[in-house]
């Protein structure tokens, strides 16, 4: 497999034509030709675009009988993008829209705004329409269309991690866990969405796939690592994404775009990591709450008890602490001062007692050690890319990857793992000294990021690695604690600035302690709604 034609030389020539970076991976490649991972047949479908679907096969010939008795008309298209996940799925059960026409929505919405935000790396849409013919009306997100980040396992594909390595990248045999879990539970997967290059960036602007943009501004990112799943939920592609969060991946993605980004307490869903947990991301707080409750770890090494269904607003008052001061000692910007401001002031109008708290660690040393453990995770990069085959050889991969991903990768492998060890040990107790704030509090509030959404071209993998490591000190300074410890948080939308830009709020919570965030979401949710919020780039509003 070659390396794909709509690879960009340079990120400048990216952003000096924004609108060919749009290209997902050509027609014809090894990928595309491989048998279909979501087909019954396995056979490879001929590739034909919506009109040819809708003019050249009856619906008869797609999906079962029982799938065609309706109570009432379709939905009209643009009725289908204002669906949240969790009424979507019950519309298709009831015969309103057929798993067909759900996907086929999701797939014009998906080119109509594609050009302007480049955030589908990969197109499954063939498999996604012969999957829709097999779907269980019977399980719970029956048929609802679904995007997958570039780094999970779905079987005859290749993942990209957001690189031009594709050569190296090996054909998955199986599902990734949580993948396995999504198409179990009903979810129809029908394409890859961009992320930063292996996920070190809280950007998504690439050398292989050009640069991914926030719908609300196009100037603007949508966040990293995650970002082509959050530009997608956010302009109305679909309602809710894959994503994953190994330090903010999701929750910074969910502030920038206006959504429901929660990072699950370590080992609550399958497939996670040490320092990263899989889930997704939402525009509402019941598709985030039904995901959970579906695809959680039951048993096994799980120590706290499973969440299960969370439908309803947290009815205790709580005990809540606030910090705006990030782990180095930065103060936020303004707006996001003004975030934090406001959503106090909301807390307290409903009830919750609300008092200032301080980091009960040295935060500096804290980075420090992360950023250490971060890096030393990339010697192991080469080795669980090519799953043991041969390495690439130095010249021809700095020439392939960015620049920061070779930085970090040769730094990682100047620390011993003596070094990396003492930094783990410093990490746990700092984690230690976290958890016992929560002795005297039920939740914590902080800031997502310091300032709001960085415009594209400030935070990207072609910018010298003195230079990015000041700019990423000044903007993403909070989300990376959870990861270390293992605890839960959760980025709500709660503020946009005078621009009209979202800026997320995030809610912390002991180990375990998902169902409080989901029911304080709840609350927030109810009482300063965002779900009906739209951007200036509406897909809906384009096909």
């Amino acid at each position: 497999m070659g390396v794909p034609r709509h690879h960009r030389d340079t990120l400048a020539r990216d952003q000096a034509k924004p609108q060919n970076a749009c290209r997902t991976r050509p027609k014809g490649n090894r990928m595309t030709r491989k048998p279909g991972w979501l087909s019954p047949s396995g056979a490879a479908p001929a590739r034909r675009n919506f009109m040819k679907v809708a003019g050249m096969l009856s619906v008869a010939t797609l999906l079962p009988a029982a799938a065609l008795a309706r109570t009432e008309p379709a939905p009209a298209g643009t009725a289908l993008g204002e669906m949240d996940a969790t009424e979507l799925a019950a519309a298709i059960k009831a015969r309103k829209i057929s798993p067909l026409e759900a996907v086929d929505a999701a797939i014009a919405r998906a080119q109509a705004v594609q050009p302007h935000i480049n955030c589908i790396s990969e197109e499954l849409f063939d498999h996604a329409r012969r999957r829709a013919a097999a779907v269980d009306l019977s399980t719970p997100f029956a048929g609802v269309p679904y995007l997958i980040k570039d780094e999970a396992d779905i079987v005859g594909k290749a993942k990209h991690f957001g690189s031009r390595l594709d050569k190296v990248m090996p054909i998955a045999k199986r599902n990734d866990l949580l993948v396995e879990r999504c198409v179990q539970i009903g979810l129809n997967p029908f394409g890859r969405t961009t992320m930063s290059e292996f996920g070190i960036l809280p950007t998504t602007e690439t050398l292989a796939y050009g640069v991914t943009r926030n719908p609300w501004n196009l100037d603007h990112v949508p966040g990293g690592s995650s970002g082509g799943a959050a530009a997608a939920v956010a302009a109305g592609i679909v309602p809710k994404a894959h994503g994953s969060d190994g330090a903010g991946s999701l929750r910074i993605p969910a502030s920038n775009c206006g959504l429901v980004g929660l990072k699950t307490s370590r080992d609550r869903i399958v497939g996670g990591s040490f320092l990263g947990q899989p889930f997704c991301l939402s525009r509402t707080v019941r598709d985030t709450a039904n995901q959970l409750a579906l695809v959680e770890t039951r048993g096994g090494s799980v120590v706290y008890p499973p969440i299960g269904q969370v439908t309803d607003p947290v009815k205790q008052r709580l005990r809540i602490g606030v910090i705006t001061n990030g782990l180095s000692g930065n103060r936020p910007s303004p707006e996001v001062q003004n975030s934090i401001t406001s959503t106090v002031k909301l807390l307290e109008a409903l009830g919750h007692k609300v008092e200032e708290a301080r980091w009960p660690f040295d935060g500096r040393q804290f980075v420090e050690d992360f950023m250490l453990a971060y890096m030393a995770k990339a010697k192991n990069t080469r080795a669980r890319m090519t799953k043991g085959g041969p390495a690439p050889d130095p010249a021809i991969l700095k020439g392939l990857i960015e620049s920061v991903s070779f930085d970090v990768g040769t730094l990682g492998s100047d620390f011993s793992d003596e070094q990396v060890a003492e930094a783990y040990v410093r990490m746990a107790i700092s984690s230690s000294a976290y958890f016992h704030l929560f002795d005297t509090m039920d939740v914590l509030v902080t800031p997502v990021l310091l300032t709001p959404p960085a415009k594209i071209g400030e935070i990207n993998g072609s910018i010298p690695f003195p230079v990015l490591l000041m700019r990423l000190n000044h903007y993403a300074d909070y989300t990376m604690l959870q990861n270390a410890s293992g605890g839960p948080a959760i980025s709500l939308p709660l503020h946009w600035t005078k621009d009209g830009l979202p800026v997320g709020v995030q809610f912390a919570s002991p180990m375990g302690g998902e169902r409080v965030l989901l029911e304080l979401a709840f609350e927030l949710e109810k009482a300063q709604p965002w779900a009906q919020r739209r951007p200036p780039l509406w897909a809906p509003s384009r096909v």
